[in-house]
This record gives C-alpha cells, structure tokens and sequence, in this order.
C-alpha cells in the first residue's frame, strides 16, 4: 500500500465575498409525488483540479503542498462520467478569478437542453468552507451563489458537487463497533435543486494515496456498479458506508496519521430523485 496523504491548509481564512440570491419562477409539470430529473438531455462534468500551488501572499507565502494522487482522481471521473454519455472537461491549477470567470460563463449560458451539471473540484481546503485555487483560499459559496441566481434555464436542474478536500484539520482515530449481520407556475426556492457531496465531515481532514482519494475512488466504484439502478442517494449511501468501514489510512512511517478513519458528509436540496443516466 502507499502512503496515504490529507488535504488540509493551513493558512488563515480569506474572507469573501456573498450576496442575495432572488428566487425565480418557473413552469412544471404536475407530477407524481415522487418522481424522477429528466436525464435524457445533455449532462456535463465540470472537474477544477489542483496538483500544485503558488506561493502567494494569500497562502503567506508558504506554498501549499503538491497533492500527489489527485491525477488519478480525473481519470477515473473522466472515465466513469463518460461511459455515462457526459461531456466532461478538467481545468487544471486555475487561480481563484479564472475558475469563477468559468463559472460565470456556465452559469450564464442558455441550458435549455441541458439535463445535469457536475462538477468536482479536487484540492486542499479549510475548516469554514475555504477550498483552494491555486493562487489563494476562497468561498465554496462563491461557486454556488453563482449558479443560483444564473440562467433561467438553470431553474429546477440538478447541481451536483463533489468536493475532495479537507474541512478542517481534526483526526478520526474510529470507534470499534459491531456490525449487524396538469402544468402550473410555482415559485422554486433559489437554492433547490443542489447536491454536494463532501469527502469529510465539517472541522475533519480527508485522505487520498497515490491511487486517489477515497472519495472519488469509491464514488466512481458505486455508480460504475449501481448507476443503472440505483439513485444518487442510494448511491452515496453506499459510498459512506464503504469508506465509513471499510477505508483507512496506511502511514506506518507517521504513526499521527496511520490507520486514521474519514466520514463524508452530504447536502442537499434535491426536489426530484436522480438517476446518472435515464
């Protein structure tokens, strides 16, 4: 096994920017009570990657360290999301203004033919929400409040994130357990229609090897097997448990962080079920 490694900074907050989103109206169909995101239209995957870091005056001029592993990381999203028929690009190393510019210019496009947005951005983050670009730490909320007040074409599309970085830079050492064998208009809250996956659990470190991180690993693992089948928060499930029981760190060089245990946590604000692929 390789040496697993965190994604954690360890630089002050950065403070950003917010703002008010206003909710727009839209029309949809009168449905059943439960029912499912049509994902017969165009799917995309939007994946910000981060390797290595400047030397900044935002990261006090301590250059964060490369994030070994994360390549393997885009493959297997590139793969996975592809054999599911979505359009998938990766922007590598981007500063803090390019990957808004670039959210931006998707969050003002017309989507009317579009079914799904991913997106997964892999880097080091902080405890708050912090997430890494590769010139200075910035907001996540900086990403979202974007695409709620985009298009209106965005309106009651699901946004899915999947977030491979550190919340914080406490360790689980784990518990021993024992385990058990007609069309109307609405109004859409601004914020619905969002899923984001975190790789921990709020103030906790996460880990990746040379192999990936046991996030994206095990995500790619599940819907690979089960996306057919099974919806977005089966699938996720799933993934906690493995990763929740099944995973953790091999460091036998740094005792401090081997045989450590992470916990994804998940949100959302889903009104329909998703399926990856219809």
């Amino acid at each position: 096994m390789s040496d697993t490694f965190t994604d954690a900074g360890n630089y002050n907050r950065t403070p950003a920017a917010s703002g008010n989103a206003t909710a727009d109206s839209s029309v949809i169909s009168n449905v059943k009570e439960i029912s499912y995101y049509d994902v017969s239209g165009e799917k995309y995957l939007t994946i910000f990657n981060h390797y290595c870091y400047k030397n900044t005056r935002y990261f006090q001029y301590k250059k964060p360290s490369s994030r070994i592993g994360t390549n393997e990381d885009v493959k297997r999203l590139t793969n996975t999301f592809q054999n599911m028929d979505y359009k998938v690009t990766c922007h590598d190393d981007m500063d803090y203004g390019d990957i808004i510019d670039k959210i931006i210019e998707i969050s003002k496009q017309d989507h009317k033919e579009t079914s799904c947005l991913c997106f997964a951005f892999l880097t080091h983050g902080l405890k708050g929400g912090d997430l890494f670009a590769a010139d200075r730490p910035y907001q996540f909320k900086d990403v979202t409040i974007l695409l709620e007040n985009g298009h209106p074409s965005l309106v009651g599309k699901p946004k899915l994130f999947f977030i491979q970085a550190c919340r914080g830079d406490q360790i689980d050492s784990g518990r021993k357990v024992v385990i058990d064998g007609p069309e109307v208009s609405v109004n859409i809250p601004t914020h619905a229609d969002f899923l984001v996956l975190y790789s921990s659990v709020e103030n906790f470190v996460s880990y990746r090897d040379r192999d990936g991180s046991f996030l994206v690993q095990e995500l790619c693992d599940i819907i690979e097997e089960y996306h057919q089948e099974w919806d977005i928060l089966h699938i996720i499930t799933l993934v906690q448990r493995r990763i929740a029981y099944y995973r953790a760190t091999f460091s036998p060089a740094n005792l401090s962080i081997h045989e450590k245990k992470q916990m994804p946590e998940t949100r959302f604000s889903l009104t329909k079920l998703f399926k990856f692929r219809s």
